[in-house]
């Protein structure tokens, strides 16, 4: 055979065994691993993480009810909360002052029914909505007023991240996805799939929760729970960013993708001493912050992760509320920068003394039915 036909023959073959490898997600485990012994986990103490604390009432009224923060963002000028429980996308200034809700809830042809996710784009000051019941993305601006609306989604799916490459989404439905692929880079229109990761045998274990997340730098990550490895996704490529160790214990996630049932599923992890359930991840230049829990039935046990990423030290967390603290903190995190963290205060754990100093220090009335109140704590260097 001629040498130069030769040559071209095995180019070509490289080039469909690099697109198939592309397509299927065939990605190697990181080399960037986060060892987690729960057997050495701790209460947070506020005082060894963090400098100070500033509280922020976000206000109540009988047409302004949070019933739980599912996603936020904040900037300078106001605090964005979306509440999955309620349907509803509140839009408050940076005192919690109550500006207006973001959408309209009902069955008209510009309203919504049913949230999965948000995304909010600060270049452009615009929230990103996937109305779950239509598959489809709707774009509001600040003033609440819907400036555009795709068309149904291809494909059914959980949560998304908008980049200028499309839409990532996290689907856990076999509708127009019948390899099971977790992770899907779609147009922009949603009409036509670019890429496609991370194919499992069935949907067995599945997240309602955002799957994406990103920091202040511009990159994007993404996390499933079929694996513990969190992804960042760059440009069309995905690459392993961390992975998170439990030894043992891990969940057996290369049987996972295999199983075909939720029953093959349950089998795999019942009466084992498992975690895994990542969840609620947040990333800085330094630092990684994660959730996690065991895999059993019945109580579930839940914890938190500070991991330095430069020191390669990671600190677990056993306990859900702060309570070196002036005001019991709940450890869930809602949102994260290089210097703050966010988390929730509900009003009714207090106790009538606490609603009566709270009160007078946020100039506010304080009530065991008032909205949640945030805790933004400064990190220390």
């Amino acid at each position: 055979m001629d040498m130069k036909k030769c040559n071209s023959i095995i180019v070509v073959f490289a080039l469909i065994i690099s697109s198939c490898s592309s397509s299927q997600g065939r990605i190697e485990p990181s080399d960037n691993v986060i060892g987690i012994d729960v057997s050495k986990s701790e209460e947070l103490d506020f005082k060894e993480y963090f400098d100070t604390v500033k509280f922020v009432a976000l206000e109540t009224s009988k047409d302004v009810l949070v019933g739980e923060i599912t996603k936020m963002y904040l900037t300078s000028d106001y605090i964005i909360v979306f509440d999955q429980k309620s349907m509803d996308i509140f839009l408050f200034d940076s005192d919690g002052k109550f500006i207006r809700r973001i959408g309209k809830k009902g069955g008209g042809p510009d309203e919504y029914l049913f949230i999965n996710d948000i995304q909010f784009e600060k270049e452009g000051m615009l929230i990103y909505v996937h109305e779950r019941f239509r598959n489809s993305i709707y774009t509001y601006d600040l003033y609440g007023n819907l400036l555009d609306k795709t068309q149904t989604s291809l494909i059914q799916f959980n949560s998304f991240f908008k980049t200028k490459e499309g839409f990532w989404v996290y689907s856990c439905f076999s509708n127009e996805n019948p390899k099971h692929y977790n992770l899907t880079l779609l147009s922009s229109d949603l009409q036509s799939i670019e890429k496609q990761y991370f194919s499992q045998k069935e949907f067995v274990n599945v997240t309602f929760l955002s799957t994406f997340v990103n920091d202040e730098y511009g990159r994007l990550f993404f996390y499933y729970p079929s694996s513990n490895i969190i992804y960042e996704i760059s440009g069309t490529d995905i690459i392993p960013f961390l992975q998170i160790n439990f030894g043992n214990n891990t969940l057996p996630y290369d049987k996972i993708i295999k199983a075909e049932s939720k029953e093959d599923y349950d089998k795999l992890v019942f009466n084992k001493n498992y975690f895994g359930n990542i969840n609620s991840c947040f990333i800085n230049r330094d630092r990684f912050f994660f959730s996690f829990s065991d895999a059993g039935f019945g109580i579930v046990n839940s914890y938190n992760c500070f991991y330095d990423i430069d020191a390669k030290k990671a600190n677990v967390f056993n306990n859900s509320f702060i309570l070196s603290t002036k005001y019991p903190i709940s450890t869930s995190l809602l949102y994260s920068t290089d210097a703050i963290l966010v988390y929730p205060i509900y009003p009714s754990i207090f106790s009538e003394d606490s609603f009566a100093e709270l009160s007078r220090s946020l100039s506010t009335d304080i009530q065991f039915d008032s909205n949640l109140i945030l805790a933004i704590c400064s990190l220390k260097e």
